[in-house]
């Protein structure tokens, strides 16, 4: 059962974290949900490569994906975090379904089952396969395929549900293995010529050594600059084909002001009277733990803390106070407190220990102990504990040193362990169970007791009430019905001093706002709303209150000017600087002149700039300047240069020195690394042009 226990939780870990069946290969494109239907028009909930896949279809694998993931990780609910990975999953599967395995059955590439069984029974096993401690050498603590034959030989005796458990593993290893095949077969169709290998030794070996003057674009005022709306078309039209300003999916962007939830002083006064009234009853209690329990908003804490650990105002009052002192009320991170001292006691706060760790195998804690109990009799009778240690201890890391933990503090092990440490005295062997199995230790030595105290903290927060919520509700809801449009959406918020904030370019599916908790609400909205539209219901995300107002629609493909209209005039502005800085160099150049004269009448001297290399991005003293660099590697030494307008300035170069790269016929280096930068963008190059292939239709942010 232990082995079917540890490969039950394997899988549910792999459904989560590796992606299923083709671990290979993960979307980058995370798309989750939370709340529920919302606006949906059709049960198609996307399409992939012409298959449709209904909401109905969707949801009955996430929920069977649920009732596994319940059963691997053996508990009752799952929470919102582990449901959309899970949604994503069963999105990933049937993405996977439809462009990876169909391409695998065109290339005819499989797994038999006697190539897997001859897989997983051999030393070059998978690594999740390897690390199942069931299948290790208890000796060598090596995997042993032996012990993997024995278990499929006992696996038919076994109930439904542990056959199933090693058919849904053995499943995802199957795929594992076809997905190596595919990525072998692409990455070796892949190959770098011997043409390419030089040109990049050559790239990167040579050198140049120039000599600069530089007018930076910050010396012509804004204002100095006209442009009017043929100069912003014609910008556009000229750089429409860039990616900045084509669309890859639809997109939202939102302005919304937020109400957050706070206690008013009403609700800080009444906090203070329930801990005033709870203070005197405090005082008096004859049984701290259960008042502690019956009225506080955290448990009682029965740990014993030394000097220095407890909060300065607890610590400096009673520490050297008799038990039933009291401090309080005081306030500590939004909540009121009251602090009693219960108990004292004198306590070593360091121990030196050394263990043997048995782990519990088939859930068999007695035959663990067993063991235990007889190697701690060996030790009575004279063996030495380090050598038993060496030889039967399961802990790897102190198990190589005798068992030796060395000294450690007060709350640094485990709790059972911690407990039996710091209680016994020096010499005891005390045998204690943990989650890591049963510990065999040995109290080599206790520091010196020290005083240590028991404070029981009744806490009460500060919480906003149910008056304090509608209130805010209420003014939140009177701004979005007074204020339905953009216009008087602006206007109110300057007009009360109301802080707007702006969303990012929010996908369909996006989960993620900064400052919203669970946004999927607002961004549903945005993609119901119309531009301009102002929410007409008050959203609520945590403890804050949200009106939003949808500002801009970016569909997909070519964005109008209309959008793109700021960032095209930050480079129009740019341009007309450029142009003014080049006129006032070719003016100075006249007749000409020499960089050094040039400088001169620029108020620019001459900068210089050694060792720059063709793959470089960035010059010294400048920062990025591709274009400049393209344009140095292709003029001749000793010539001074036309005005070329880079990233940051207006440049008039001149190249002092080219250093060649050594003369060589060896180019291998070159090669592997170039092929292995090659192949390590196969995988996601590949996969992106099947998913463009397959048109992929994800409706997921209209169901979730």
């Amino acid at each position: 059962m232990a082995v079917i226990g540890r490969i039950r939780k394997r899988v549910g870990l792999l459904l989560i974290f590796i992606g299923g069946s083709l671990v290979l290969f993960v979307l980058g494109d995370v798309v989750t949900s939370t709340n529920g239907l919302f606006g949906r028009t059709n049960s198609t909930l996307g399409v992939v490569g012409g298959e449709k896949i209904t909401y109905t279809e969707f949801q009955r694998k996430v929920d069977e994906m649920t009732e596994t993931y319940k059963t691997n990780q053996n508990v009752e609910t799952v929470d919102q975090n582990t449901i959309e990975q899970l949604r994503d999953q069963a999105w990933t599967d049937f993405i996977n379904k439809n462009v990876l395995v169909k391409q695998y059955d065109e290339m005819h590439i499989a797994c038999s089952p006697e190539e897997l069984f001859s897989w997983i029974t051999s030393y070059d096993a998978p690594f999740e396969l390897k690390n199942l401690g069931a299948f290790k050498n208890k000796d060598t603590k090596q995997f042993e395929p032996n012990e993997v034959i024995k278990f499929l030989k006992a696996l038919p005796n076994r109930d439904e549900k542990d056959q199933e458990a090693w058919k849904k593993f053995e499943d995802y290893l199957h795929d594992q293995r076809v997905a190596n095949k595919y990525k072998g077969v692409t990455k070796g169709g892949v190959y770098i010529t011997t043409a390419e290998a030089k040109r990049d030794y050559t790239d990167k070996q040579r050198m140049a050594s120039v000599q600069y003057v530089m007018l930076n674009y910050n010396t012509v005022p804004d204002n100095d600059v006209k442009f009017d709306e043929n100069d912003l078309k014609k910008y556009y039209n000229d750089h429409s084909y860039l990616p900045e300003y084509n669309q890859k999916e639809d997109a939202r962007k939102a302005e919304y002001i937020v109400w957050d939830i706070k206690p008013s002083d009403a609700d800080r006064q009444d906090a203070q009277d329930e801990i005033k009234k709870l203070y005197d009853e405090f005082k008096t209690s004859k049984n701290d733990t259960l008042f502690v329990n019956q009225n506080s908003e955290t448990p009682f804490d029965s740990s014993f803390k030394k000097k220095g650990v407890l909060p300065g105002n607890i610590d400096s009052v009673l520490f050297d106070a008799a038990p039933g002192a009291i401090v309080g009320p005081y306030e500590d991170g939004g909540s009121l407190k009251i602090a009693k001292l219960v108990a004292v006691k004198y306590e070593p706060d360091t121990v030196k220990a050394r263990h043997i760790l048995i782990k519990i195998e088939n859930n068999d804690t007695t035959a663990a102990k067993s063991k235990a109990d007889s190697l701690k009799n060996l030790i009575k009778k004279g063996q030495k504990f380090s050598d038993l240690a060496l030889k039967f201890s399961e802990d790897i890391g102190s198990g190589s040193k005798g068992g030796d933990l060395g000294w450690f503090k007060k709350g640094a092990m485990v709790k059972p362990f911690d407990a039996a440490a710091f209680t016994g005295k020096k010499g005891d062997m005390p045998i204690v169970v943990s989650q890591y199995g049963v510990h065999l230790i040995e109290i080599e030595d206790v520091g010196k007791p020290i005083k240590q105290i028991q404070v029981g903290i009744v806490e009460r927060k500060i919480e906003p009430s149910q008056k304090t919520y509608d209130e805010l509700f209420s003014k939140a809801t009177k701004f979005a019905v007074e204020n339905n449009t953009g216009d008087l959406f602006d206007a109110a918020a300057v007009k009360q001093g109301l802080n707007k904030r702006i969303t990012p370019d929010m996908r369909e599916g996006d989960k993620f706002i900064p400052g919203l908790d669970q946004p999927r609400e607002l961004v549903r909205w945005a993609y119901q709303a119309k531009k301009g539209e102002v929410s007409n219901k008050v959203l609520q995300f945590g403890d804050k209150y949200v009106v939003a107002h949808l500002v801009e629609i970016k569909n997909k493909g070519l964005l109008p000017l209309e959008i793109m209209k700021d960032q095209v005039a930050v480079a129009v502005r740019k341009e007309k600087k450029g142009e003014v800085l080049t006129d006032k160099l070719n003016k100075a150049m006249a007749g000409n002149a020499s960089l050094e004269a040039l400088g001169q009448k620029v108020n620019a001297p001459p900068v210089a700039a050694d060792n720059i290399n063709f793959k470089a991005e960035y010059i010294s003293g400048v920062g990025a300047e591709p274009k400049l660099i393209g344009t140095i590697f292709t003029s001749k030494e000793n010539t001074v240069s036309k005005p070329l307008s880079g990233e940051n300035g207006v440049f008039v170069f001149k190249v002092t020195k080219f250093t060649e790269p050594a003369a060589t016929k060896d180019y291998t280096a070159n090669k592997r690394e170039l092929l292995q930068a090659l192949q390590g963008r196969t995988d996601g190059e590949i996969f992106n042009a099947l998913k463009e292939r397959a048109h992929i239709v994800d409706n997921r942010g209209k169901f979730y």
